[in-house]
């Protein structure tokens, strides 16, 4: 997937393109075979986890938010670059006081996620990337693209910690840790194709239009986060274990 969202910037050759897209398929066939048919029947994954209501959604938004975050950060280096014409130490400076604002934002998340439980939480990190990838994208000045990459440290911080704590609530007890890693792969695997989407796209339009598209990633999380709630948020009982086994 990589390799074909930064083939144009990179200058492959179409068919070298295709052969590692091909190989990509074949070893992904391969890999599946091998786990599915002679080693694990039920799959690296758990059915009953995958299928659970709502555990696919928490792990995309998750992803999405990720994928704006990590696309931002590819580019805003070279934009307050561009913006100010200084070298990559003075962007780096600059960049700074977004960075900081990663320590405020875990005591805020923590604070979130104790007021509003369970799926509640969900939609605030991919409108605060949206929004950080947006002013990023459409704004040229240095103070704009350090406010968007603040504001986009902000969703970062909630998408690590509310889509992975909703695990419990979302699986039976005896599958939170499978889920909780499933979901953290997710936001993983979003984290890199964020900045792929940008490099790839920048071979073929600027990088405020990049960033724009990239918006659409965190936009369809929040989307989600509306569309597909799994059940009505409620509070457990002190000393109610999270999660029942099925």
């Amino acid at each position: 997937m990589i390799t074909l969202l930064q083939a144009h910037s990179a200058g492959l050759p179409a068919p070298v393109t295709f052969v590692v897209a091909a190989a990509g398929a074949l070893a992904a066939v391969g890999l599946w075979w091998r786990v599915r048919v002679r080693s694990t029947p039920d799959g690296l994954s758990p059915r009953r986890v995958i299928a659970s209501r709502g555990f696919l959604a928490a792990g995309l938004i998750g992803g999405t938010v990720f994928a704006g975050y990590y696309g931002v950060l590819f580019r805003a280096l070279s934009m307050i670059e561009q913006a100010t014409g200084g070298g990559p130490v003075e962007a780096g400076v600059l960049l700074v006081p977004a960075a900081a604002c990663s320590v405020p934002a875990g005591r805020l998340v923590g604070t979130l996620t104790d007021r509003f439980t369970g799926w509640q939480g969900v939609g605030r990190a991919p409108a605060l990337t949206v929004i950080g990838v947006l002013v990023v994208a459409v704004f040229t000045g240095p103070v704009p693209i350090v406010l968007g990459t603040a504001l986009a440290v902000y969703g970062f911080a909630g998408a690590q910690a509310v889509p992975v704590s909703l695990a419990p609530e979302l699986v039976a007890a005896d599958d939170r840790h499978t889920a909780q890693g499933l979901l953290s792969f997710m936001n993983v695997l979003g984290g890199g194709i964020g900045p792929a989407a940008v490099a790839g796209l920048s071979g073929i339009a600027p990088a405020p239009m990049a960033l724009a598209v990239l918006a659409a990633l965190p936009l369809s999380g929040f989307v989600l986060s509306l569309t597909r709630r799994p059940t009505a948020d409620r509070r457990p009982e002190p000393g109610t274990p999270r999660g029942s086994p099925r």
